[in-house]
């Protein structure tokens, strides 16, 4: 059976979107198409999917990702092939990513590299899942030893026909945190009788923005946000505890645990000194998706090989995570973004917007750098 074109693939993952660790008939399709390219496919965290080319020369092994899985988002975007799972949207490009090594797969299938090998990996939950680790506690960097690594993001940020690449750290490390700040219910109406957690959590979200203005040097970069207050059940009712979630994004480990440290101190103490307690949870959940400099001038000529010389640009590092870096810390490797505006309204919506779209027209420039990256990486590795 004849694996569909790019757009097809693209359009066939976008309409049948699942959420993460659940990916089941998005792992089906996959492994149904690697293996109707003549390639043999694995299972690994249980709906991820890895496949291995080999060279005709023995040599180094480098691993291909894309992330599969898809958010709780509805869809608005009007697409013919919209989503037809209730509540769940490809709103991260995910889609275009696994369709894009899909493609890599049938490039790589047809024209073997001349050493070594590629292993490519469709990866679960990258939303927030715990994905990758999982399929590193699976083996997928072992079995051959993996020696390098390469993914991409479609990203609006820039133009079709443009690819970004960052020297150094390209997505920042994630943390998050949940306080339940403990005070004294009673009274609307008498709270001289209370402690006011409502109150007390008013000053612990001013006093976090005094993390980054006033604790980190201004040269290095964090941002703190609470994206969660929770607190009370009636306008006439003083509660006894309120919570706040958030997260926390840095790029430098000191300046990370800088921010951690400070946090915990900052939090204790205004509660202590408006007669509440905290009780705090903050959890290192990624670290800062790093880029090795030579695999990104490696990736530059490749890139430049692709688009020309113009159109290779030093994106700006985002402040958003991905689990890609626990993969970049094991090995050396390269993240880059893939322009996907065209400048439409159709394309202007930011990532996790129930209307994001992405130009179709990116879809060959991703699978192409990928591809070239991996074979460039192979001939060149001693």
């Amino acid at each position: 059976m004849a694996v569909p074109d790019l757009v097809a693939l693209r359009r066939s993952l976008h309409s049948t979107p699942e959420l993460s660790l659940v990916e089941h008939t998005t792992a089906d399709r996959i492994e149904g198409w690697l293996t109707d390219l003549g390639l043999a496919p694995k299972r690994v965290a249980k709906t991820g999917i890895t496949a291995m080319v080999r060279g005709a020369k023995r040599g180094p092994t480098i691993l291909a990702r894309a992330d599969i899985d898809a958010l709780p988002v509805t869809e608005a975007t009007g697409l013919v092939f919209a989503s037809r799972n209730a509540g769940v949207m490809h709103a991260c490009g995910h889609d275009f990513h696994a369709a894009g090594l899909v493609e890599v797969a049938r490039r790589l299938a047809a024209d073997p590299p001349s050493r070594g090998n590629a292993k490519l990996l469709f990866q679960p939950g990258e939303e927030g899942a715990g994905g990758m680790q999982l399929c590193i506690d699976g083996g997928v960097l072992r079995r051959p030893d993996v020696s390098a690594a390469v993914g991409v993001h479609v990203w609006q940020s820039e133009r079709v026909g443009k690819i970004g690449l960052v020297r150094g750290a390209c997505m920042a490390a994630v943390d998050d945190f949940e306080v339940r700040i403990v005070g004294r219910g009673g009274h609307a109406a008498m709270p001289h009788r209370s402690v006011d957690p409502v109150v007390v959590a008013a000053h612990v979200v001013t006093a976090l923005q005094t993390l980054v203005a006033r604790t980190v040097n201004p040269l290095d970069t964090a941002v703190v946000t609470v994206g969660s207050l929770q607190a009370g059940t009636a306008f006439n009712v003083i509660p006894p505890d309120a919570t706040l979630k958030g997260t926390v994004r840095t790029f430098s480990e000191p300046v990370r645990k800088l921010v951690a440290r400070r946090f915990k101190t900052l939090v204790k103490n205004v509660c202590r000194g408006l007669g509440a307690t905290a009780e705090i949870e903050y959890r290192h959940f990624l670290p800062a998706t790093v880029n090795d400099l030579a695999m990104v001038d490696l990736a530059w000529g490749v890139a430049e090989e692709i688009v020309g010389k113009r159109n290779v640009i030093e994106a700006e590092p985002s402040m958003g995570g991905e689990d890609m870096s626990l993969a970049l810390r094991a090995v050396p490797g390269v993240f880059g973004f893939i322009g996907g505006d065209n400048g439409s309204k159709q394309t202007s919506y930011p990532h996790h917007h129930p209307r994001f779209d992405v130009d179709e027209a990116c879809l060959p420039i991703g699978a192409a750098f990928i591809d070239g990256f991996v074979r460039t990486f192979l001939e060149q590795a001693s």
